[in-house]
């Protein structure tokens, strides 16, 4: 017993990246032997993943960090504003922008009344993906990445070990080339927003604004106007990701001397 908590405590990334995509994909069985009709447990692969590494590399003090992260909401108000307005606003850009390369008016009376919406949205953010992959994306695996990388090279392993994790989706017609870009992209963006604010929580909020925007606001197109401004959608994403990266540089992603979140037994 003492050599593999050894084990895991040197190859923690490791531990936790193979837990979690061992987890996730087991769970995904019965998903895919229901086409989709069952209740989706393998999205909390990651949250269940990096508390298991996180007890087992540095017991209950690496716990409680991520805990304290999940529940952390004292940030300045602007990080609000980020978390929740800047998916929104690339996906409304990008339905804007769409009719400019020959797609249909945006069919706006297609986006369902925010009354039928608020329950699936609150529904959604529990069982397809914000609660169940922040804690371990972001509340375990950023700063333990961020301490031996710097904060471009990190986002850029997370975010295609974070696509990876999405490749059982292919087998229930859920998966895209598209969404796919998207989300190594958004990793850029994720580990911004995280690195300047230590919050999970706010990762969490910008979770479900993206997966939900695109949901809703996505409604206003179909067929191949769809595709197309998806495609914009992915544009905008690495605008943003380049503009972050210009601003802040690769190291911290933010400005100020470059700080190590706390990781305890990291």
């Amino acid at each position: 017993m003492t050599s593999f908590l050894d084990l895991v405590r040197r190859h923690q990334l490791i531990s936790f990246f193979s837990l979690a995509l061992g987890l996730t994909w087991l769970a995904f069985i019965p998903f895919w032997l229901s086409n989709g009709d069952s209740i989706p447990w393998f999205t909390f692969g990651p949250i269940v993943s990096g508390f298991i590494v996180a007890a087992l590399s540095g017991g209950w003090g690496s716990v409680k960090v991520i805990l304290a992260s999940m529940v952390k909401w004292r940030v300045h108000p602007v990080w609000y504003l980020v978390a929740f307005g800047l998916p929104f606003g690339a996906q409304l850009v990008s339905i804007l922008i769409n009719p400019l390369f020959g797609a249909a008016t945006p069919a706006w009376g297609n986006i369902p009344a925010m009354a039928e919406m608020l329950p699936i949205i609150a529904l959604y953010a529990v069982f397809s993906g914000p609660l169940g992959e922040e804690p371990g994306w972001r509340g375990f695996a950023t700063p333990r990445l961020l301490a031996g990388h710097s904060a471009l090279t990190g986002s850029l392993i997370l975010g295609a070990i974070w696509a990876i994790w999405h490749v059982p989706l292919g087998l229930v017609g859920d998966l895209s080339l598209y969404g796919t870009i998207n989300v190594v992209l958004a990793a850029v963006v994720f580990t911004w927003l995280y690195q300047n604010t230590g919050s999970v929580f706010l990762a969490f909020i910008m979770h479900v604004a993206h997966q939900n925007s695109v949901r809703f606001l996505g409604k206003v197109f179909t067929g191949g106007d769809s595709v197309q401004q998806q495609w914009i959608g992915v544009a905008i994403w690495a605008a943003i990701a380049a503009a972050i990266v210009a601003w802040y540089g690769t190291e911290s992603f933010v400005r100020r001397q470059k700080t190590q979140l706390a990781v305890a037994g990291a």
